[in-house]
């Protein structure tokens, strides 16, 4: 049985991460005092001491908390089968939906990208973002491949060279977004989606 000490940690991490992404998107990296991130989380500023060494150890643990979450609704859908097609869709709808949600998050990992030039932090900056880019880029080549396996896509297709470009699209979309209110992320991937399925099927 876990003890009571545990068990409470265990549930002010997320609180805490919770409170730092609304204030982080609120307010901006810089802008964000460790004491604000308390406030909102209705705990003392000591306490997030406790969990994160700093207020940029604290952005990192965002980004992999929001990623985590990412990763498991992708496998979660991607878990359903369904054709290459459908599977293809289900996740670019998907992309848009995340984007649309984060949309605040963009300007909070331009200022950390710019604070973390020339420190000691860009380069797990960096490690951090070619690992998350790697794992979305295979998430999506392995349905590509698994097409053409089936049959669906065309063998001559280069699954790493368009999972690579429909990250860029989706990533690009969501800085796009941040400035564009109005600029609707879902008609934007149906589109999207639309042409790039076409270039990628076998058709009869």
């Amino acid at each position: 049985m876990k003890s009571a000490p545990t068990t409470a940690r265990r549930e002010k991490r997320p609180l805490i991460l919770r409170a730092a992404t609304e204030v982080f998107a609120e307010q901006g990296f810089n802008s964000v005092t460790v004491a604000a991130i308390a406030d909102r989380a209705g705990i003392g500023k000591g306490t997030v001491y406790e969990y994160f060494s700093s207020k940029d150890e604290l952005l990192f643990a965002v980004f992999e908390w929001m990623n985590e979450g990412i990763f498991e609704r992708i496998h979660i859908l991607l878990e359903d089968g369904g054709t290459t097609h459908d599977r293809l869709l289900m996740l670019l709808d998907l992309g848009a939906r995340i984007t649309r949600e984060q949309r605040d998050m963009q300007a909070v990992v331009l200022d950390f990208w710019s604070a973390s030039r020339g420190t000691k932090v860009e380069e797990r900056y960096n490690k951090a973002c070619l690992t998350t880019f790697r794992a979305y880029r295979r998430l999506v080549a392995d349905v590509i491949r698994e097409g053409q396996t089936a049959g669906a896509i065309r063998s001559t297709v280069d699954a790493e060279a368009v999972a690579a470009m429909v990250v860029a699209a989706m990533d690009g979309l969501g800085v796009q977004i941040f400035f564009d209110r109005e600029l609707d992320p879902d008609a934007t991937v149906a589109g999207f989606g639309e042409v790039l399925l076409a270039g990628l099927e076998v058709h009869p």
